[in-house]
């Protein structure tokens, strides 16, 4: 017998081929065969995505490590994995934009009377609080637009500051597998919490962040083999360079805008 899709020899008790890995496959197609294969291809326990996120949960390390080594079909690609938490992602909050809007202006004034409440001055200024709340929903609005290109330009930054801070014996490409992987697991997670936000009520909107940095600390503990006060003493120098990267970048780009209104208005 030969291979249908290889036409390598294959024996007549084959289930899969020896060479290109197909199963064997000998009866005609049915209305009952078609949704068995559907349901098993995209909704089965043994599809390539669900192990991929099954092992992402439970054992990380191990998935990374046997990537880098070679061990790579019977994993999801990392860009491939990254894409499709995104678009589900994508899909799940553009169906639901103006309930997100809502979720994340909910969750805005929990901050602001949290602020308030702490620091006072400006933040108990309910003019201020105002203020803040349009400018958040205009972002908002901003970032589901063009969500697609902050995520791809995000990437390399959030995957050098990791090389820089977690360095060897893993290079940046490999780092960049990593971030694909942790990046396209948050966008599962964060659509779970969204909904469950929806559902509940807007607080727990609250949760994504802590369990987001929670879940990076924790694959890149497992990636490396660290004890706990490692893996938080690197996350706390990931997120102090993070957020000092970006008020860099946001004084540099408000320079620019400076800038440009006054070079703007002096000679035109």
């Amino acid at each position: 017998m030969i291979c249908k899709n290889c036409t390598e020899p294959i024996k007549e008790t084959s289930k899969f081929c020896y060479n290109c890995g197909a199963k064997v496959i000998s009866n005609r197609i049915t209305v009952k065969r078609l949704i068995s294969d559907v349901s098993q291809n995209i909704f089965g326990w043994d599809n390539k995505f669900f192990i991929t996120l099954k092992i992402l949960v439970v054992k990380p390390g191990v998935l990374l490590r046997e990537y880098f080594d070679g061990t790579r079909k019977k994993h999801v690609n990392p860009f491939t994995f990254l894409a499709i938490g995104m678009a589900i992602n994508l899909f799940v909050i553009n169906t639901f934009d103006e309930e997100f809007i809502s979720v994340m202006g909910d969750f805005n004034k929990a901050q602001l009377d949290w602020f308030s409440e702490i620091l006072g001055g400006p933040f108990a200024d309910p003019t201020f609080q105002e203020e803040q709340l349009k400018q958040s929903s205009t972002t908002t609005r901003t970032m589901l637009k063009y969500f697609n290109i902050l995520v791809i330009v995000l990437m390399p930054l959030y995957t050098f500051l990791a090389f820089l801070i977690y360095r060897k014996p893993f290079n940046y490409g490999e780092h960049l597998v990593v971030n694909c992987y942790i990046q396209g697991f948050s966008f599962l997670t964060t659509t779970i919490v969204f909904l469950i936000s929806l559902w509940l009520h807007p607080v727990f909107y609250l949760l994504i962040y802590p369990l987001l940095i929670l879940y990076y600390t924790y694959v890149y503990g497992k990636l490396y083999k660290l004890s706990v006060g490692q893996s938080i003493l690197k996350i706390i120098i990931f997120l102090g360079v993070l957020v000092g990267v970006i008020i860099i970048l946001a004084i540099i780009l408000f320079l620019i805008g400076f800038a440009f209104v006054f070079i703007k208005s002096k000679f035109f």
